[in-house]
């Protein structure tokens, strides 16, 4: 048989597999224009298996059995895309979003290019500083007990409440001070003294996305209904590494708390390079413009490529740079789209965040060259920086009042935040403060 007879019986052998069933065909496109995309890498997740899309924008895969998949598809210039529990079929179509690039992206471009000088309109009505102090009752500081990221705190009814990370300072099973973790609440009527209501979401069980740790929730209220959002591992390596964000939700803040079956946001699972390919942290719920605005912390990791690691190496000589990214969605529960102006923030190790006007205002506190700004976007995506921030509390959740103030620290004037100490348990212990602005 000639060589031109074996090839066309191979790819007409492999064309039946993919018509009957096992297997993926279908073409990818550009989501604006429609023009088709070559050189997506179009990945099968759980068989492991790649293609190439052809100049026409197709790609054809075949498997081993009928199973639902996961498909993903990369290339630069183009929003990573993620499609899950796809069944085998043919006549697939995908649309990739283009990437934007934010304002802290340009920014950034321009420091690495000509230097670190960061402009800093320092304006008067934006500066702020803060001060500390100690809580009272349950919430004052232990060493037995680890309380750490602190929640937004809210007012229902008389009553403030927070959600927090809860653990046994001086478990050995620990790998972190955020390791085996649950979700506990706690009341106050005066914002200073609290008493501890016990777990509001715990750990799932084995197998489950959250059976490892919960930590570093977020609350939220909609429409009568409570909303914890949260980082879960489900195992060790969700600890240090790839992480997702879980939610629960309740009709009371008091609870009962019912979880949302599966992660309502994850990493960018590529070995590329792109800010939040290896962790989702310090998840927060806005609602704006109509929308469901999920701010996060993203982490990137570089897989030992050189090229990958002078990317995610920060820039103006510091030790380490994390970037906050935003999803989209039309209702609480997702599903929440990944913006193409991701990232947002060149700075941000935790994400503090509160409407002001029209738009959205930010705190940056560290691991990054805008660290200690306040910053503004109208958009609630393109961020400038407006001012300077001085004496920042370390994970800070804001009081969120049912009326702010319309100025830019309506939102900030006081809250709850965490302290790190080193002279008790394995991996040290935490206790939650109060901070203030101070006038």
């Amino acid at each position: 048989m000639s060589y031109r007879a074996v090839l066309f019986s191979a790819v007409s052998m492999f064309l039946t597999t993919v018509a009957c069933g096992q297997g993926f065909q279908g073409v990818v496109s550009d989501s604006e224009s429609g023009s088709p995309l070559a050189g997506v890498s179009v990945l099968v997740v759980e068989d492991n298996v790649s293609a190439t899309t052809r100049d026409d924008g197709g790609f054809a895969i075949s498997i081993g059995n009928r199973d639902p998949k996961t498909l993903r598809f990369a290339i630069d210039g183009y929003m990573f895309a993620e499609k899950r529990g796809v069944e085998p079929a043919t006549g697939l179509a995908i649309g990739l979003r283009k990437a934007k690039k934010s304002a802290a992206t340009i920014r950034e471009e321009r420091y690495r290019a000509d230097g670190c000088e960061i402009d800093n309109p320092m304006n008067p009505d934006w500066n702020i500083r803060f001060k500390s102090s100690l809580l009272k009752g349950d919430l004052a500081p232990d060493p037995t007990y680890t309380r750490r990221d602190p929640s937004a705190v809210i007012q229902v009814n008389g009553k403030y409440y927070v959600w927090y990370s809860y653990s046994l300072t001086h478990d050995t099973k620990k790998l972190a001070p955020w390791d085996l973790n649950d979700l506990y609440f706690a009341t106050s009527t005066d914002g200073e003294t609290w008493e501890e209501q016990g777990p509001a979401v715990t750990r799932g069980p084995e197998s489950s996305f959250d059976h490892r740790s919960v930590f570093t929730t977020e609350i939220f209220v909609h429409d009568g209904v409570y909303y914890l959002i949260y980082q879960a591992a489900g195992d060790v390596d969700g600890i240090y590494n790839r992480n997702v964000i879980g939610m629960a939700k309740s009709e009371s803040p008091d609870g009962p708390w019912t979880k949302v079956d599966e992660p309502v946001l994850r990493p960018t699972y590529t070995n590329e390079q792109y800010f939040d390919n290896n962790a989702v942290h310090d998840p927060c719920l806005i609602h704006y413009r109509d929308k469901f605005y999920l701010y996060y912390k993203g982490e990137c990791i570089c897989f030992e490529d050189e090229d990958c690691q002078r990317w995610c190496n920060p820039c103006c000589g510091l030790k380490k740079q994390v970037k906050w990214g935003v999803a989209i969605a039309d209702h609480p529960t997702g599903p929440f789209i990944k913006s193409e102006f991701n990232p947002i923030t060149n700075t941000g190790h935790e994400v503090m965040v509160w409407k002001y006007g029209t738009g959205i205002a930010i705190l940056q506190h560290q691991d990054g060259p805008e660290a200690k700004t306040i910053q503004y976007a109208e958009d609630g995506v393109n961020f400038e920086i407006m001012g300077s921030a001085i004496d920042m509390p370390e994970a800070a959740g804001l009081f969120r009042p049912n009326d702010p103030e319309n100025t830019p620290h309506g939102g900030i004037e006081w809250g709850l935040s965490h302290v790190l100490k080193w002279n008790a348990g394995p991996k040290g212990w935490m206790y939650i403060q109060k901070y203030q602005k101070v006038k």
